[in-house]
């Protein structure tokens, strides 16, 4: 089971990691206190961060300047 949290460095992170979320069909939860877009799936985690990339890299070609992975 997968988990990639997601951290929002930009203006638009929550918004970008909401629509990733709504393009992809991954269960994701918000952190508004930690600005954090937690996704969770059955597929590893290498996979389920690849799927968010690239989702999110046809949502907004910039979306890292708004997320990144957190560590």
């Amino acid at each position: 089971m997968g988990l990639v949290t997601l951290e929002a460095i930009g203006p638009r992170g929550e918004e970008l990691a909401m629509q990733a979320a709504d393009v992809t069909d991954i269960p994701v939860g918000w952190d508004g206190e930690l600005s954090c877009a937690t996704f969770d799936s059955d597929m590893p985690d290498e996979e389920l961060q690849a799927v968010l990339a690239d989702a999110l890299g046809g949502i907004e070609s910039s979306w890292q300047e708004h997320l990144r992975v957190a560590e």
